[in-house]
């Protein structure tokens, strides 16, 4: 395989320091660790800069494999470069992960691992095992190959190399959708980012395992009982989807591939979906809350996505306004309204701003009336306060608010008028 000599992975990614990554391996073999790999989108792009001399290393962190205990391995780098330099700042003990910073560098450090999906759909069971069998478990070809620190060399056992040559992403396995659904999204970001085509299997393994719905859970039950990787994990993945720049493309290629079908039928099919988060984005409001709240049931995907308490507040707020809307439209008693009563209608309905912007983006046919009373008519106030009314000899009670209102809204019908 392609040899790559630590120092010239060190000249050709300029944030790690020289000599880090021989250090990185007397730890590993003090330890008894034989096996330590990088993995991850630093190898991708190494290879990528060894075809192209033009192609930019975009460097955020190393990632580890190593064939032991991220505990003990950590340890003997603070031996050997200094507490002080090397600190812990995340651990996990049930997946054998570990994050260190080394002088401002972050590395992952995982223990090479195998699953297995006893239920499509659900988190996996997770037991150490070898670098090359956590390199099968992996998501595409391209994501599936590391760099042997101790020998210098690509592992790649899935001609990933041949796909970055070629720009073409494609699954590792026939069940990967089955096993994992939310490898869907990450393949719709990684070929908007990269700009690399799906291979055409790898778009009918999609295609036909979404059709066969493989998944005991169907969208509509209950969503506590939905699995992991069409709840959680399926919101986290379209929150780094969102994160990305290309995010636009990313959301194109999962309409063409039809693999918004596993968020929502009504998200796949609209066609103004990108110009309606575009919308909400501008307006600070998250594009994941945007996205949801175009679905069919905005309020029940929300729930089955677990977002924030936030979020779903925006959204049951944004469908309460839709619904007091409709029942307006329908009974055709708003075309004579003046600005104060829409101010008042609006007003009772109790939603905050990003509330109305998401209804707005979703086209309201009322949106006109939306916009002018969220960006002017709810800003007018009252000429006169309730202590220039005492002064005036008006007594303190409900009155003085009665009359505060009634100058607030004549005002604001004048200001249509002027």
């Amino acid at each position: 395989m392609e040899l790559f000599d630590k120092s010239k992975i060190e000249k050709e990614i300029e944030e790690l320091p020289s000599g880090i990554l021989t250090i990185l391996l007397e730890a590993a073999l003090s330890t008894n660790i034989n096996s330590i790999s990088i993995v991850g989108g630093v190898v991708r792009d190494l290879i990528a800069k060894s075809k192209n001399q033009d192609y930019d290393i975009i460097f955020n962190d190393l990632d580890l494999i190593i064939e032991g205990e991220p505990s003990k391995f950590i340890e003997e780098l603070q031996n050997i470069i200094g507490p002080e330099r090397v600190k812990v700042t995340r651990n996990n003990s049930n997946y054998k992960t570990s994050e260190i910073m080394i002088n401002g560098i972050r590395i992952d450090i995982a223990t090479a691992r195998k699953e297995t999906y006893p239920i499509p759909g659900e988190n996996p069971i997770v037991e150490s095992s070898t670098i090359k069998n956590d390199l099968i478990r992996r998501d595409f070809n391209i994501n599936a190959m590391a760099i042997d620190l101790k020998d210098n060399r690509l592992i790649d056992l899935f001609s990933g190399l041949d796909a970055i040559e070629n720009m073409k992403i494609d699954f590792l396995h026939e069940s990967s959708v089955l096993d994992d659904p939310t490898r869907i999204i990450r393949a719709s970001r990684y070929s908007a980012k990269l700009d690399f085509n799906l291979s055409i299997q790898a778009i009918r393994q999609i295609e036909d395992t979404i059709n066969a719905w493989p998944w005991k859970w169907h969208i509509g039950d209950n969503t506590d009982l939905a699995p992991s990787a069409l709840s959680i994990r399926l919101r986290m993945e379209l929150e780094l989807l969102f994160k990305g720049k290309y995010w636009k493309n990313a959301l194109k290629n999962l309409q063409n591939w039809g693999g918004l079908k596993i968020v929502d039928s009504q998200l796949q099919n609209d066609q103004k979906l990108i110009e309606k988060i575009l919308i909400a984005k501008k307006s600070k409001i998250e594009p994941l809350t945007a996205l949801v709240y175009e679905s069919k049931n905005p309020i029940y995907l929300a729930k089955r996505l677990h977002l924030s308490k936030q979020q779903i507040e925006i959204i049951e707020g944004a469908y309460r306004l839709k619904i007091y809307l409709e029942d307006v439209i329908a009974n055709h008693i708003y075309k004579n309204w003046p600005p104060s009563k829409w101010t008042i209608f609006l007003e009772k309905i109790n939603a905050n701003e990003s509330s109305f912007i998401l209804e707005i983006c979703k086209e309201s046919p009322l949106k006109e009336y939306l916009k002018s009373w969220l960006y002017k008519w709810k800003y007018i106030e009252s000429p006169i306060k309730g202590e220039d009314l005492i002064a005036k000899g008006w007594k303190p009670g409900p009155e003085i608010g009665i009359e505060i209102k009634r100058l607030r809204m004549k005002l604001i019908d004048e200001e249509i008028i002027l």
